[in-house]
This record gives structure tokens, C-alpha cells and sequence, in this order.
């Protein structure tokens, strides 16, 4: 009986602990997205935290959030509409995303290019991130 009752009390004890659900970092193509969904709702936070760390040390407009957010409104861009995102390559280190963008107060102009995504594990927030947010160089 001793038993039956450790082994029902181990089962109920461990039903009951809530499991810790694991992180799963977003695919680049969702990063990609990200990026231009906040820029478009003026979520400076989320749409700089798309960044690669790396991108953050070199590029003088994005070494801080400030200094992101300055830079980004500074553009005038009111509206941002995804018009498409295709994942182009990836290779589990790097990816790239071609993505088309419409802007307003400009309607006629699209943004139109290449992001390239690192799968950065040393970044102090894992994951995807846009290493080229300025297209290819």
C-alpha cells in the first residue's frame, strides 16, 4: 500500500508542476515580418530587437534604442505594408529574406531588397537576427 501511495503522490506532485515552456526563436522569414510590423505600428523596441548585436556595435543609428528610434522617425514613414517576403537561402547559420515593402506618405515607392539573418547563439537574445537591415553592401 506504501508504495501504491508514493507512486499516486509522485504522479499527482508531478502533474501539478507547471512546465516551463521552451523558447523557440522565430524562423527568419517571422523575423523579417517583425521588422516591418513594428516599424509600421512605430514599435522602436520590438523592431530594434530584430537587430543583430553585432549590426547594433557597428552602425552608429542603432548603438543604443534612442539613437534607433531618432533615426527611424527621422525617415517620416506614417505607414508600412508588407507586400511580400520569401526566404531565399538558409543554411542553419545564415539566411537570406528578399522582402517588398510599400511606404507612405510615398505609396508609389517600394522598398525592395535582400535582408541577410544570422542564426546568432552569442547574441545576448538568441536567435534570428538581421545582420544587413540596410540591404546588401
Amino acid at each position: 500500500i506504501f508504495l501504491v501511495v508514493l507512486v499516486l503522490g509522485f504522479f499527482l506532485f508531478s502533474t501539478q508542476v507547471p512546465k516551463t515552456p521552451i523558447y523557440e526563436a522565430p524562423l527568419p522569414v517571422e523575423v523579417v515580418r517583425l521588422y516591418f510590423t513594428a516599424w509600421d505600428e512605430q514599435r522602436y523596441a520590438d523592431m530594434y530587437s530584430t537587430l543583430s548585436d553585432d549590426f547594433k556595435k557597428r552602425e552608429p543609428d542603432a548603438n543604443n534604442l534612442s539613437a534607433f528610434r531618432s533615426s527611424v522617425k527621422q525617415q517620416r514613414v506614417t505607414d508600412v505594408k508588407i507586400l511580400s517576403l520569401q526566404e531565399l537561402s538558409n543554411d542553419g547559420m545564415i539566411s537570406h529574406v528578399a522582402y517588398d515593402v510599400q511606404l507612405t506618405p510615398t505609396p508609389t515607392d517600394h522598398l525592395r531588397g535582400t535582408f541577410e539573418l544570422s542564426n546568432n547563439q552569442a547574441d545576448i537574445i538568441r536567435g534570428w537576427k538581421i545582420t544587413r537591415p540596410y540591404g546588401e553592401k
